[in-house]
């Protein structure tokens, strides 16, 4: 057990007493612990900005909540299959990304990236999303360097009444490009004191049609079931508890070497909010674990009749916070700590042609986060407001003994486990971050925005102790084996971004630039190990990298925008561009996103509403030779939406994407490596052909 785990258990143990004390004490001041964050629909205000992502526009027929990012400026999402977007914002995704599931970190199950957080909340779930613009608060999670998305569950509210208030929540729809369901709802009951509610919800859909056939496999089946009980007494403390089950069936992942079997994940969370005097007091206690299954002979044919692989993978998560919120001078004083303590294991076999195979790719890795963090937000002057926040993190790491079946006779692969297992594994990490923002009123219009920090990510499991040469990668899925480095130092990103929002009676813009430079990024290079190679070539590929520590930048600039026409028609859009380039060698980053931008023209009654959406992607020719990334051709795209008030508590709505069934490929769409399917083998997976979709929605309340 590290050391790190003794720490962390006695921590919550202190902090328990002081959580339970402190629930009969006091009044609320929740506000107080609040920072001051100004969220709207579709833009920017004011403060350390969060953009909300507008969901009423939003289908509730696509599956995958991460597609929604797409809507947010400076995010996008990297397509492996239906239900595995990874979270992508201002050209760094995955691990970097810190995205929270009703303020978990989940401890997602496989090496490949088959089930990321926002796979955890289905759309018609799915109460809020949102983005941090800019550089990540310190307060918003223990490794933040891409930046942090927060999405919500529905869930109960407590009433301002005695008496028990029910409400219901109901979404049904269906999609003709895959023949996809989808039926979501909730039901609660509540009062001032008390609220109870069941959630549940199930998407299903065949392979997703293009305009010259079908993508397979990329069919989806997932059920997603929650309960939740919350307690407030008359001193404004608040106690929940949520459990959460989400089974995910056989799902395609046509640009990994396997597809999903089996995910089965639950999740449970404990929560309290309250006050003590005028401090403000928070704590926070999650556990997950993950069973997940992967193959790659049960929804598409093996490379070759003999090499079936089947890829049992584990995971569970401890995830633990507590902050206090301290008045001082103008503003409010948070401090906290935080973190997280995960377990892997992922074992591969071969159970039809071969019951002696049997490869342990990670075996008994233990992944360990405690951070400390301080951060204050205040008004220093008229119209200047300032956060300044600092965090420490201790990441230790450490792995148990592998063992692969052909160890005894074959040389290569018996002293790469054998290297292994005698190496010191454990790798420890102590990284601090900093952030400074500053907003300044110019006008009652016009606010300025500044900021910068540094920002620090030790590596993940999979860099570390990918010990024979795989793709398991965490969803990279750019074809190439890859081995880990056991000695791999933490990224370190310094950061500065400068903007303005605007907003005119009439009128809004909010713009942001940026530059990030990433000293130590984890990046796999040419392998020049011939163990590495051999073992490689005999897999399939000559050419294997090796996670690295490198030098990266990345700049670009971002924007949302919006223009009230008439009290009925509105115009609205976001736009990014972002560069990634490596620092050390002449190289650009691997799936960078193109210069993108939307626009949606929107017409709206007191009970109906209809809008044009346009969707354009410049062409991505700054691609990575490292990673023997393809150029992609740019597109537009026409989509059509929706929706009227049938009565006061149900509501349609209709619409057409892709309009003019075009034939594209999202540059963050994956290789494709499906033999039977009617996408080439190697090409880019291409996006949906035209859809028509439908939902309804029925709430009681």
């Amino acid at each position: 057990m590290l050391p790190l785990r003794h720490t962390a258990s006695r921590g919550l143990m202190a902090i328990s007493p002081l959580l339970i004390s402190i629930f009969s004490a006091g009044t609320h001041a929740e506000q107080a612990r609040q920072l001051p964050e100004m969220t709207v629909e579709g833009e920017s205000v004011s403060g350390p900005a969060i953009f909300q992502i507008d969901l009423e526009q939003a289908p509730v027929t696509t599956p995958d909540a991460a597609e929604l990012l797409r809507r947010a400026p400076g995010a996008n999402v990297n397509r492996n299959g239906p239900l595995t977007g990874i979270a992508q914002y201002r050209g760094m995704y995955g691990d970097r990304v810190n995205v929270q599931v009703n303020g978990m970190n989940i401890t997602t199950g496989g090496p490949n990236g088959m089930d990321p957080p926002l796979s955890y909340v289905p759309r018609g779930q799915l109460d809020s999303l949102e983005v941090i613009r800019g550089i990540a608060p310190v307060s918003s999670g223990v490794e933040t360097i891409g930046g942090t998305i927060k999405a919500n569950a529905k869930s109960s509210s407590f009433a301002t009444e005695d008496r028990i208030t029910p409400v219901f929540d109901i979404n049904t729809g269906g999609a003709s490009v895959d023949e996809s369901t989808t039926v979501s709802g909730i039901a609660s009951v509540a009062n001032r004191s008390h609220r109870l509610h069941v959630s549940a919800s199930r998407d299903d859909g065949n392979n997703i049609e293009i305009p010259d056939g079908k993508i397979k496999p990329s069919r989806h089946e997932r059920n997603n079931y929650a309960a939740g009980y919350g307690f407030r007494n008359s001193g404004g403390h608040e106690f929940s508890f949520d459990v959460r089950h989400n089974n995910t069936d056989p799902t395609g992942t046509p640009s990994l070497p396997m597809d999903i079997k089996f995910i089965d994940t639950d999740i449970v969370q404990g929560e309290y909010k309250g006050s003590l005097g005028d401090y403000a007091l928070h704590g926070q206690l999650y556990w997950s674990d993950v069973n997940h299954e992967m193959s790659n002979f049960e929804l598409r044919d093996p490379p070759m009749p003999t090499m079936t692989r089947l890829n049992d993978a584990k995971s569970d998560g401890l995830g633990y916070r507590a902050d206090v919120g301290i008045p001082l001078a103008s503003g409010t004083l948070l401090v906290g700590v935080d973190g997280h303590l995960d377990d892997h294991d992922a074992t591969v076999t071969d159970p039809i042609n071969n019951p002696a195979f049997r490869v342990e790719a990670f075996n008994d890795v233990e992944r360990d986060v405690l951070g400390f963090f301080t951060e204050w937000n205040g008004d220093i002057a008229k119209s200047l407001n300032m956060q300044l926040g600092a965090r420490y993190n201790r990441v230790e790491a450490q792995s148990g003994q592998v063992s692969h079946f052909m160890a005894m006779m074959n040389p290569a692969i018996g002293t790469l486990q054998n290297r292994f297992n005698s190496a010191d594994r454990d790798n420890n990490q102590d990284n601090f971050d900093l952030v400074a923002k500053l907003d300044y009123g110019l006008t009652s219009q016009i606010n300025l925005i500044a900021e910068g920090g540094m920002k620090t990510r030790a590596p993940s499991y999979q860099q570390l102790y990918l010990w024979v040469p795989l793709q398991a990668t965490n969803g990279l899925a750019d074809g190439h084996n890859y081995v880990g480095d056991l000695n791999l130092d933490s990224e370190k990103a310094y950061e500065a971004g400068f903007g303005l929002d605007w907003h005119g009676k009439r009128v809004y813009a909010a713009p942001r630039v940026f530059y990030r430079y990433v000293d130590d990024y984890i990046q796999g290079t040419p392998s020049t190990d011939p163990l590495v190679i051999g073992v490689s070539t005999a897999n399939g590929d000559p050419n294997p990298l090796q996670w690295s520590n490198v030098d990266a930048k990345f700049y670009g600039a971002d924007m949302d925008w919006g223009v009230t026409i008439s009290p009925n028609w509105r115009l609205d859009g976001v736009a990014s561009y972002v560069r990634g380039e490596r620092d050390d060698i002449n190289d650009d980053l691997y799936r960078i996103a193109p210069l993108n931008g939307s626009a949606t023209l929107t017409y709206s009654r007191s009970n109906w509403w209809a809008g044009v959406e346009g969707v354009g992607y410049a062409k991505q020719n700054k691609v990575s030779k490292t990673n023997d990334e393809e150029k992609s051709s740019s597109y537009t795209l026409l989509n059509l939406r929706g929706g009227i008030n049938v009565m006061r508590n149900l509501a349609i709505s209709v619409g057409v994407e892709n309009v003019f069934d075009k034939d594209y490929e999202p540059h963050l769409s994956g290789i494709n490596r499906v033999a039977n399917s009617d996408v080439a083998v190697g090409d880019r997976v291409p996006g949906p052909g035209r859809n028509y979709f439908a939902t309804l929605q029925y709430k009681y309340d």
